[in-house]
């Protein structure tokens, strides 16, 4: 009797292991580098540069015309995204990366701890850039020893790839929490600056590792991730972060897309981008995985000034109409493409005009599993849920306050922004503030501060609430 019971038991918990699976979709969130708004035709209709995967990928999904990053540069960008916690309000910035230290606390969940915890397995493959815990790291030195702090220590299964870009030291991939080889042989690679020249740079590589090689490296293993969940029929979902190394610099495209743009090395990379998620997009096709995988397509930040000079001297607007670029805190800093499909259950070839943030999918995909997200998940204090918009993209969603950065806030249509982008807000006066309609003007050119004193003054003191919760790390 003991051993039937045991039996029953075991086929209860199986049978409610496949209807709750059944129910949760695949998900794979696609982080392009460095790509700007208007780089992609899908929301671009004068881009020079050819993106038709992408337009493929809108066509079969919806498109956010009003989606941001969580900062205007890398890794507070990505450190947003997988906490769910604004930046802004624990001091991350690139330059945090030079302590040496891992950027992602113990005490702060991800993404990845949150699919986990609904029996997800979780995979990341690409550009890492929040750090780690080894004495060598902050002088970018290889090391044999593991590397705590990483995404394996932050609810991913398994991580390969890089500590940053493909052209920054050390110039080899990570598994896991190891570098997996010790970079020996010279590699020789182009850097290009804002007047439009170049300059060699010549690094220590791993053996075999080149920049050409690295996204086609990168995307195998991204590929051979779904080909293996597909053959393997489980019924345990799967969750895949791939953070693209490219379009960020060193622009080295692969051979088949050298020259194709015809608007240099960073056109070229942008086809490759398109490229890749075109075969992602296909790879899910072919197992039958697309039908219940929910694949979203993004980019870190706005272009690189280095990019957004170069092509605007050939006729292209990277930040299409919008004003700044990459570590700015005007709209084509943080305004970024976002597409994302889910095969009957979102509503393909629409367009949503809700604003929504990357700190926000802590809580999107956690209302979508339906997780405790309060008591399970309390540090993702700046993420809100955009599931309506997504089950209903005609319909607006309107977010609470956004901050951007240093003394910048977006509410509804409104954007209040110190034209200093490193004044202290402590050292800023409120009259030095300014204001612009985005729903008139997304190109922030008319400043409305003194046509709208009480609009100002609200503002003013919505951003000094927040600042005065702000805990450095």
């Amino acid at each position: 009797m003991r051993i039937f019971k045991i039996f029953v038991l075991h086929i209860v918990l199986f049978v409610s292991t496949i209807l709750v699976f059944g129910k949760t979709p695949n998900v794979i969130i696609i982080l392009a580098d460095d790509l700007g708004y208007g780089d992609c035709e899908p929301f671009n209709p004068k881009s020079k540069i050819k993106t038709p995967n992408l337009n493929q990928l809108a066509s079969e999904g919806i498109r956010f015309t009003d989606s941001h990053s969580a900062s205007a540069t890398c890794t507070p960008s990505r450190y947003g995204l997988l906490t769910g916690i604004n930046p802004a309000r624990t001091g991350v910035l690139n330059t945090l990366l030079a302590r040496g230290k891992a950027i992602i606390d113990q005490d702060e969940k991800t993404l990845a701890d949150l699919f986990r915890s609904k029996g997800y397995s979780t995979h990341l493959v690409g550009k890492w850039h929040l750090g780690f815990d080894y004495p060598n790291q902050k002088k970018n030195k290889w090391t044999s020893e593991p590397l705590p702090g990483g995404p394996v220590d932050h609810g991913f299964d398994t991580f390969f790839g890089l500590h940053s870009s493909s052209g920054s030291d050390p110039l080899c991939f990570i598994e896991n929490d190891r570098y997996t080889a010790k970079p020996s042989n010279p590699l020789v690679y182009p850097k290009f600056d804002i007047k439009g020249g170049s300059r060699s740079i010549t690094n220590d590589a791993a053996k075999g590792f080149s920049i050409e090689k690295s996204s086609p490296i990168l995307l195998k293993r991204a590929l051979s991730l779904i080909k293996d969940h597909a053959q393997r029929k489980e019924g345990r979902p799967f969750f895949l972060y791939y953070a693209s190394p490219i379009p960020h610099q060193p622009w080295v495209p692969m051979s088949k897309f050298e020259g194709k743009s015809g608007l240099g090395p960073y056109g070229d990379f942008v086809m490759q981008m398109d490229w890749v998620v075109g075969q992602i997009n296909d790879s899910l096709k072919k197992t039958g995985l697309d039908k219940n995988t929910m694949l979203i397509f993004t980019s870190d930040n706005g272009v690189s000034p280095v990019a957004h000079k170069m092509m605007h001297k050939q006729g292209h607007e990277s930040s299409e109409k919008f004003r700044g670029m990459k570590a700015f805190r005007y709209e084509g800093g943080h305004r970024v493409p976002f597409i994302v499909k889910w095969p009957g259950k979102l509503e393909a070839g629409t367009t949503s005009e809700s604003t929504i943030n990357f700190t926000d999918f802590f809580a999107t995909f956690a209302e979508l599993l339906k997780a405790d997200f309060e008591k399970e998940f309390p540090s993702p204090v700046d993420s809100q849920s955009f599931l309506s918009a997504l089950y209903s993209p005609g319909k607006r969603f309107r977010r609470p306050p956004m901050v951007h950065r240093l003394n910048a806030l977006r509410v509804d249509d409104w954007k209040w922004i110190h034209p200093g982008r490193k004044t202290l807000f402590e050292k800023t006066k409120m009259t030095e503030y300014e204001l612009y309609d985005l729903q008139n003007d997304p190109r922030e050119q008319t400043n409305l501060a003194g046509k709208k004193p009480q609009l100002s003054q609200e503002f003013f003191q919505i951003y000094q609430t927040f600042n005065q919760n702000i805990k450095l790390k």
